[in-house]
């Protein structure tokens, strides 16, 4: 699951990620939990920025509810303070932008 507005930051984690199987990309971040409920995810990419404050509530709710799900956290090029902030609040690992073959990896590890 892809979580992130319609912004170029988004596209560009789409892009990296594509073929990897189904990605769901909810159009609303509110509408993340009833799809968690229903579905076995392999992991989720976090594409906003963490300063919005939903996005850090969602990643917090996020490992509340699944504490073993990985979570990859997309930041901004050496923007330690968001990458230290995704750590702290429970991400897996954050990558910066722009998205590369890194990301891909943790996926693909996620999926296996």
């Amino acid at each position: 699951m892809v979580i992130g507005r319609g912004s170029d930051r988004t596209r560009c984690v789409l892009q990296v990620l594509e073929g990897l199987g189904p990605i769901w990309w909810p159009n609303e971040p509110s509408r993340v939990f009833d799809r968690i409920a229903r579905v076995h995810l392999a992991c989720v990419v976090l594409a906003d920025d963490l300063t919005d404050e939903p996005v850090g509530e969602l990643l917090t709710r996020l490992r509340e509810l699944h504490p073993v799900l990985p979570i990859f956290v997309v930041t901004d090029a050496n923007d330690v303070a968001d990458a230290v902030q995704a750590m702290r609040l429970g991400a897996t690992a954050a990558v910066e932008l722009p998205p590369s073959a890194g990301l891909r990896e943790y996926v693909i590890q996620a999926l296996q």
